[in-house]
């Protein structure tokens, strides 16, 4: 009996099955039938432009950028760092006898840089005119207050910024006795930092016209950029002591100029005008503090439709090489890029994520170091593409990139990639990609 119930109940299912599918319609039915193939395509057009930022902020960043730098590829690039510097809350005891011995500036580099690290690095060091007031809660690498002219300090340093040691250099006597006498004389100049302010407003260093060398970086902490005042106690023993007078860890920012004149880079302008690799040697550029990043678009994506009644992407990886020869020695490669979604008006919407969408991308780059053919940034930007995939007017999205958050307003982190038509670093999309037909 039980045998026959379990008999009867197969072929009640089976006769359910067949009946399900019905051979008319078409709606399901021609997919059953329908044959699919994987293709994979590296044809897709690439089309990328670079893009000038009006502005980057560079205050409070704990940051100060000193010097010049030029080459062929990238104009000349200057840098100066505006400094306030806090009050000294030192009390002489009255029958004490203190002697002023030297006054110096202590820096701290911070491993990024531009040019040759052999040469010495040039300091001039100028009043400022005026006190730094931040806009709004900013200020920026086009930001300029009113200065002396004339240094009244000039220093030569010997820095070594993969080691990252922190390096002194003597002042002018005059300038550290100011100082120092006026805490002795318990003048009202150092009751408090709006005293101090208004009496010195800060220091700007520059590295002066003539210097063209290098363009260094440094850390503003409570242990670079300090004016360091040494001097000591009169007694039948010496003791040796020290005024640490130190920078404003919200009253700083870096202010750089660019002469772009004789370089292709010179056609690029700001309000976010895009101008095509073809215009600037096939060539995309990014930079740091100077606003300087790629926008990428696909602009025949949607023509891959007509491939089949219906395509879908399975994955897509896009690979950019930095130009040969424009790397290594005086400029490093960036560590790692930044994409980010876009709209029609170039404004920033998200970072690429994984095809998962857990994990922030960065570049992965690749370097070869034998034989230097193969280095290479890579991003899969399959969610990417998927959602572009048919897109059109305002819904349709493009790319981004940009050197990363935490580098662009910290660092002059620069590099130079291929488009398509680049003869020796062409940028590569690779898709693969399933079509349905009958």
């Amino acid at each position: 009996m039980n045998r026959y119930i379990c008999s009867l109940f197969f072929l009640v299912l089976f006769i359910s099955l067949v009946a399900c599918r019905d051979e008319s319609s078409d709606l399901g039915g021609k997919w059953l039938e329908s044959k699919f193939r994987n293709v994979v395509i590296d044809t897709c057009t690439v089309r990328m432009s670079t893009l000038l930022m009006d502005s980057v902020n560079t205050s409070s960043e704990g940051v100060a950028f000193v010097g010049k730098y030029s080459d062929d590829n990238w104009g000349q690039l200057s840098a100066a760092s505006y400094i306030e510097y806090n009050y000294q809350t030192f009390a002489p005891d009255e029958n004490i006898i203190y002697r002023f011995d030297s006054v110096t500036l202590r820096v701290l580099p911070i491993g990024e840089y531009l040019g040759d690290t052999l040469q010495l690095c040039r300091f001039r060091l100028h009043r400022l005119k005026e006190t730094i007031e931040l806009n709004n809660g900013y200020l920026y690498n086009t930001s300029s207050l009113l200065y002396d002219e004339s240094p009244f300090s000039t220093v030569a340093m010997r820095i070594h910024p993969k080691e990252g040691y922190a390096v002194e250099a003597r002042l002018p006597d005059d300038f550290g006795l100011e100082w120092f006498n006026a805490i002795l004389e318990k003048n009202t100049v150092l009751d408090s930092q709006d005293n101090f302010r208004n009496s010195f407003p800060g220091i700007v260093f520059t590295s002066g016209e003539d210097y063209n060398s290098n363009l260094m970086g440094f850390s503003v902490s409570d242990s670079s950029f300090c004016i360091k005042i040494y001097y000591h106690q009169v007694a039948e023993t010496s003791v040796e002591k020290v005024l640490s007078f130190t920078p404003s860890s919200t009253k700083h920012f870096v202010q750089t100029k660019c002469d772009r004149s004789g370089t292709l880079l010179n056609q690029v302008v700001g309000n976010k005008v895009e101008t095509l690799s073809s215009e600037t040697g096939n060539k995309v550029y990014l930079q740091g503090m100077t606003g300087l990043y790629t926008k990428i678009e696909f602009p025949y994506l949607n023509n891959l439709q007509e491939e089949g009644e219906l395509v879908t992407i399975e994955s897509a990886r896009l690979y950019l090489y930095p130009v040969k020869g424009t790397y290594g020695g005086m400029v490093s490669l960036p560590d790692s890029l930044s994409l980010y979604t876009s709209d029609e008006n170039n404004m920033n919407i998200e970072e690429v994520t994984d095809v998962l969408g857990t994990s922030i991308q960065h570049g992965n780059l690749v370097v070869d170091e034998l034989l230097h053919q193969n280095t290479y940034y890579s991003f899969d930007i399959t969610s990417f593409m998927q959602s572009n995939l048919g897109a059109i007017g305002i819904n349709r999205k493009n790319l981004q990139l940009v050197i990363p958050e935490s580098k662009i307003n910290t660092s002059f982190q620069s590099v130079l990639l291929g488009d398509m038509e680049h003869p020796e670093s062409p940028v590569k999309l690779s898709l693969l990609i399933k079509i349905y037909n009958k």
